[in-house]
């Protein structure tokens, strides 16, 4: 039986680290609301309050993990989740356009701080022995936080609107700020390094460039083509340095490869899907907010089941079977998905997202734990920022690509909706050849480290 401290760590930072996901979409549902508080058509608006909320969080992950690493992910978590509490009184308090996005700026800087040190706070403070189960259960709250955000969201915009999703964020914080202080130990010995302003510039840049790269009517190379050059460029740079913001070496691992494929192109599938289905459900069927959110329940719950059963379903028939049965599942759930024309109500939805929801709960848990068991404990910040760059640079571009293909002067259509499954079904498919490189079991990744 774990110890009380153990346990209230992990609780501390598992609801340190789903306020990220939960904020990021818990605004989908108020979107309709916003976009026409705002004046502008949806598709623009979810670009600029989640699109850019990702593209910032994104930037961020890799340095904040560094820094973690630097001045201690205790500090770390501290500064991140008092910047989160004051992005969101903001957003609350000021209801003007500009103070919206800085509030979502804000707040999506911090996350950018909360996230990674969550991460490596439980590779570093927590026994070895519980690490598969720590992970497990953080991979599904993240996913279970992403997936209850439009129900929660829904929820708060139907009965005291949409400002209110800002104001949840604070008694939140406030808890998790206080279970931070009492269960964990003080990191005493640092790194006595600096973090690279330099590199952390380029990488900023670089993702910056790419992320422009599809907003807009159409795929615009004047952005993607040097945006890709100069993350070619920051990839170079710190394999030539002695203290990288991120060490790219990372990737000649199998597991933590695996890892990073599997987050990044899952989150892919799940931010645009949980963003299109408002989007759908409102322009095509003319569906209430409440009815919508709803819908998603199926998901959360599953997804909240899949990931405590993937733990055990390691444990008897290792971690790599139960990611591949995981991801085949997924792209079943994607078929029933798949035929939009016939789903009238979002009842009728609810099978495909429960088959989604618990297949992402089994992929994610296993596929992380085995990414950051890979690393050695010296190294976790970068390792967790690494694996939260792509998981956020992955939901980033799906949000970019959907806003892409609804782009339309009026509603979109049931054309446009449907030409994102083949989206969702080539991002599921190298999940699932992603989990082959994984090793069988935990005992094997140990061998190799």
């Amino acid at each position: 039986m774990p110890e009380k401290r153990t346990i209230l760590l992990l609780v501390a930072v598992l609801l340190a680290a789903a306020l990220t996901p939960l904020s990021s979409t818990s605004i989908a549902i108020a979107m309709p609301q916003i976009a026409l508080f705002m004046g502008m058509d949806a598709g623009t608006a979810t670009q600029l309050l989640v699109g850019g909320y990702l593209l910032i969080s994104v930037i961020g992950q890799a340095p904040a993990g560094k820094m973690g690493d630097i001045i201690g992910y205790q500090r770390a978590l501290y500064i991140g989740l008092t910047v989160f509490m004051l992005g969101s009184l903001l957003g609350y308090l000021v209801r003007s356009i500009e103070a919206l996005l800085i509030a979502r700026m804000m707040m999506a800087g911090a996350s950018a701080m909360i996230v990674p040190n969550a991460s490596a706070m439980l590779r570093t403070q927590l026994p070895d022995s519980m690490l598969p189960f720590a992970y497990g259960i953080f991979g599904a709250t993240m996913g279970a936080a992403a997936a209850t955000g439009p129900l929660l969201g829904g929820a708060l915009t139907h009965f005291f609107g949409w400002p209110a999703i800002f104001l949840v964020n604070v008694p939140w914080v406030l808890l998790a700020l206080v279970l931070i202080r009492i269960s964990s130990t003080k990191q005493t010995q640092k790194r006595k390094a600096r973090l690279d302003i330099r590199s952390t510039l380029l990488l900023a840049v670089a993702i910056a460039s790419l992320q422009l790269g599809f907003i807009g009517s159409s795929i615009d190379f004047r952005f993607l083509l040097p945006g890709a050059l100069l993350l070619g460029v920051f990839i170079v740079l710190q394999l030539k340095i002695d203290e990288p913001v991120f060490d790219p070496r990372f990737f000649r691992r199998p597991a933590y490869l695996a890892a990073g494929c599997s987050m990044a192109l899952g989150n892919f599938t799940m931010y645009a899907m949980l963003f299109q289905l408002p989007i759908f459900f409102h322009d095509i069927r003319d569906v209430s907010e409440i009815e919508i959110a709803g819908a998603l329940t199926a998901m959360t719950v599953c997804m909240m089941i899949g990931g405590p059963l993937s733990g055990i379903a390691g444990r008897y028939i290792g971690i790599r079977y139960t990611a591949v049965i995981g991801a085949g599942m997924n792209l079943f759930g994607l078929y029933l998905f798949s035929d939009m024309a016939s789903t009238m109500v979002p009842a009728d939805i609810i099978v495909a997202m429960a088959v989604m929801g618990f297949a992402g709960g089994m992929v994610g848990p296993v596929v992380q734990s085995a990414g950051m068991l890979a690393i050695e404990k010296e190294n976790a910040g970068m390792a967790a920022g690494g694996l939260s760059t792509l998981r956020y640079f992955g939901g980033a571009v799906g949000i970019s690509v959907l806003s892409l293909q609804l782009n339309s002067d009026g509603l979109a259509t049931l054309e446009q909706h449907l030409s994102m499954i083949p989206f969702y079904a080539g991002a599921l498919t190298v999940v699932l050849m992603a989990t082959l490189l994984l090793p069988v079991s935990v005992k094997n990744l140990a061998v190799k480290k």
